[in-house]
């Protein structure tokens, strides 16, 4: 027993330093995601006491059993999200929500647009190919770009984080073995909720932090109130 114990107590240390590692290597250096991840995995087994050849061994088995699972999937996910994103739908599909829901909801035209744009594109792709949207708004409307982009990236995280065919959720659903249709079903179900208090928090956050970029991109205008003249500060 205590052996066992000890031995979980040590799996867990691993882990712990493993993960922190991983992360430290993601943010802070430059070292490619991929590559990040072989490192972490290696350190975890080496903390937890496996010598090198079974660390392969299950590096290899663990990412194998993971990919063929899920790897089909993967592909096609990819394949859509790019067709996509250069066909312009994510953008149309913005104007489409801005127009149906009107004047005064522009949070809720760019979280739900956020919420369906990132179930096949990653959501860092979908902010970066969206965000001229969210910034012409916040021109024209004098809406805080806060407000809009807390909107637009929560509905982005949210999809991106629980609902296939990401490869996050894929990933997990490959490793326990869950049906991904029953999956995405029960993603969508937890995501909406989410999505809703998100893009609440957002308009609440834009009457606090009120500002709007400038034409050029470089500065923002903060004015004292809405339709305000203003002043203009660096980035």
């Amino acid at each position: 027993m205590d052996m066992v114990a000890a031995s979980g107590s040590q799996l867990i240390i691993a882990l712990v330093i493993g993960l922190l590692f991983l992360i430290f290597l993601i943010m802070k250096t430059k070292v490619h995601a991929f590559l990040a991840l072989i490192i972490g995995a290696v350190t975890i087994g080496l903390i937890a006491g496996l010598d090198t050849v079974k660390i392969a061994d299950a590096i290899s088995a663990g990412f194998g059993g993971t990919l063929g699972s899920i790897g089909i999937i993967i592909g096609f996910g990819v394949m859509m999200g790019e067709i996509f994103q250069m066909s312009g739908a994510a953008k149309r599909m913005a104007h489409t929500f801005l127009k149906l829901f009107g004047k005064g909801r522009e949070e809720v035209a760019l979280g739900i647009t956020g919420f369906l744009v990132s179930i096949p594109i990653f959501c860092d792709s979908g902010f970066v190919i969206l965000s001229p949207i969210m910034k012409a708004l916040s021109r024209q409307t004098r809406k805080s770009v806060v407000s809009l982009g807390v909107a637009l990236a929560a509905g982005l995280v949210i999809t991106h984080s629980l609902v296939p065919p990401t490869p996050g959720p894929l990933g997990v659903a490959g490793t326990f073995g869950v049906d991904v249709g029953n999956f995405i079903l029960l993603g969508i179900c937890i995501s909406i909720p989410m999505a809703i208090v998100c893009i609440l928090y957002a308009r609440w956050l834009g009457k606090r932090i009120y500002q709007i970029p400038s034409e050029d991109g470089e500065t923002w205008e903060r004015p004292d109130s809405i339709g305000g003249g203003g002043a203009h500060s660096r980035m």
